[in-house]
This record gives structure tokens, sequence and C-alpha cells, in this order.
């Protein structure tokens, strides 16, 4: 069993994490400038019903 840390999909696969983080911190950021405080709150709001279902999920086992 080998780990492939240094190989080429290693970094290509870790510039698209990074890609996609940048990506919704920006979006993130745009949302704030259009709506203000709103906008800033926008992703806890979102998150609540994701958390409530994955909450659900690990009760039933």
């Amino acid at each position: 069993m080998t780990d492939d840390h240094g190989g080429k999909n290693s970094f290509w696969a870790e510039a698209g994490i990074w890609a996609v983080v940048l990506a919704l911190i920006g979006l993130w950021a745009l949302s704030i400038l259009k709506w203000g405080v709103l906008g800033l709150y926008m992703p806890a709001v979102i998150a609540v019903p994701i958390c409530l279902l994955i909450l659900v999920w690990i009760s039933r086992g």
C-alpha cells in the first residue's frame, strides 16, 4: 500500500478545493455587497436545515 501525496493528482485536487472555497467566499462577499447584513447572515440561515437533516440522519443510525 502506497501513499500518493506527491503526485500530480493531489496538486489538482487541492487546487480544486481551494478554487471552490475561494468561489464560495467571493459569492458570500457579493451577497454582503448586494443585501448588506442580510447577506452576511445568509450562510447561517441556509445551514440550519442542512444541519438539522444531518442530525436526524445521524440519530437514525
